[in-house]
């Protein structure tokens, strides 16, 4: 049995679209629709459709937790492959058992991800791991290896979409929830590839991803707090030393400062210092309440 777990997160009308195409374009998958602590009505319209399961969290336990109740969920159901998949995508006829094909013994698989509003430009083809600096990222186009079999190995995987077996996600274990959201894919990956886990990218199974919009305007104050702390815990995990810490904060944190306005300078100082703060005392999961309090006000003033 193949499960798809779909994290809804406040996002009814992306999950629909995306727990339709999956029954529309699959006749053997089945979906679990895990509703992360938003009770936006969408666990109670989706419960009726034929291979659909849910399951309500109390809280927003992040993108880590929030999957990881998911994939638990999925093994105890007795899936033999679990694929975890945002659900701001749409799935083509085919993929996910294409997917399924591929994770086939010690192997974890994403698609190939091309924006949903630009579906002939990649947004995922491969991930690479910069060392000695500790940074992950989407491998550049040009630089991504040709594929054979229609696979390309890769050294990273994209937690918009990934593929295992039932044995892979019990070997490697979950996602940290250290993380909440942010790096965790990229944490999962490294730890999957130390145990002899192949990371496959499927060069012929392409998918259509929107790219979150949660932490955009105002609300970006939150999305770049995790960036940043969790790139430092990131770097510390896969072995980078300090100075590859400061050259990060000095690109992410301080880089386009220059162009920035006075009040948008010391709202991205004062979340640096969040962000920087967090690590150091190892304050890791949720955001610190007063900082989503204080970029709630952020974007408050912003729709004024």
């Amino acid at each position: 049995m193949h499960i798809v777990v779909v994290l809804n997160w406040h996002g009814r009308d992306d999950t629909f679209a995306c727990v339709r195409s999956i029954l529309e374009a699959e006749a053997d998958v089945e979906v679990l629709v895990v509703d992360n602590g938003s009770f936006d009505g969408a666990l109670e319209e989706l419960a009726p459709e034929p291979r659909v399961r849910t399951l309500q969290l109390d809280r927003n336990t992040g993108f880590s937790g929030g999957m990881n109740r998911g994939v638990e969920r999925a093994l105890a159901d007795g899936a033999r492959v679990v694929t975890i998949l945002n659900n701001d995508t749409v799935i083509p006829a085919g993929a996910l058992s294409r997917l399924a094909e591929l994770s086939a013994g010690r192997r974890a698989v994403s698609p190939t991800v091309l924006y949903r509003d630009e579906p002939g430009r990649v947004w995922f083809g491969g991930g690479t791991l910069d060392m000695p600096d500790g940074y992950p990222h989407h491998t550049p186009d040009e630089a991504l290896a040709p594929c054979a079999d229609g696979i390309r190995t890769t050294e990273l995987l994209a937690g918009c979409c990934i593929t295992a077996s039932a044995e892979t996600w019990q070997d490697v274990g979950l996602f940290d929830e250290r993380f909440f959201l942010n790096f965790e894919d990229s944490e999962w990956s490294v730890r999957a590839r130390g145990r002899g886990i192949r990371l496959l990218v499927a060069c012929d199974v392409r998918i259509l991803h929107a790219v979150s919009a949660s932490f955009r305007g105002a609300a970006a104050s939150l999305g770049s707090f995790y960036f940043l702390r969790n790139g430092l815990l990131f770097s510390k995990l896969v072995g980078a030393g300090s100075g590859a810490r400061v050259r990060f904060l000095r690109r992410f944190a301080l880089g386009g400062l220059r162009r920035a306005t006075w009040r948008q300078r010391r709202r991205a100082l004062l979340v640096a210092a969040w962000a920087t703060g967090a690590y150091a005392l190892r304050r890791f999961g949720e955001a610190p309440a007063p900082l989503q309090r204080t970029a709630a006000r952020w974007q408050r003033q912003a729709m004024v």
